[in-house]
């Protein structure tokens, strides 16, 4: 990456004094690979364990809380396998998401 500040008083403005942002004088970042990061991963196992323990003790509200996080962590498969209703169902997804967790929350505390 290169040195973010700019050196000359002149860059910080274009031909006609208005202010440039920074962003036009970074280079673009290199794009994300697809697929799931390992801590991603671990946090999938992890709360899919959690959701067969909270299953077996039959404790509700993690359960929903366990279903919520394992929804919300699938977007990129429907990105990836839906095709052009991918984004519009990952959206949906990460809101279905978090209305279920909301629900865990108003489950615990009733």
């Amino acid at each position: 990456m290169r040195y973010r500040w700019f050196a000359d008083e002149e860059e910080r403005m274009d031909e006609f004094g208005v202010p440039v942002s920074r962003a036009v004088k970074d280079e673009a970042l290199p794009p994300r690979r697809p697929g799931y990061a390992r801590g991603e991963l671990l946090a999938i196992a992890l709360a899919a364990v959690i959701l067969i323990y909270e299953w077996v003790v039959d404790d509700t509200s993690m359960i929903f809380v366990c279903v919520s996080f394992l929804i919300y962590e699938m977007r990129p498969l429907a990105l990836l396998f839906l095709g052009p209703a991918g984004p519009a169902a990952a959206n949906v997804m990460k809101g279905f998401s978090l209305a279920v967790f909301l629900g865990a929350v108003l489950i615990a505390f009733l």
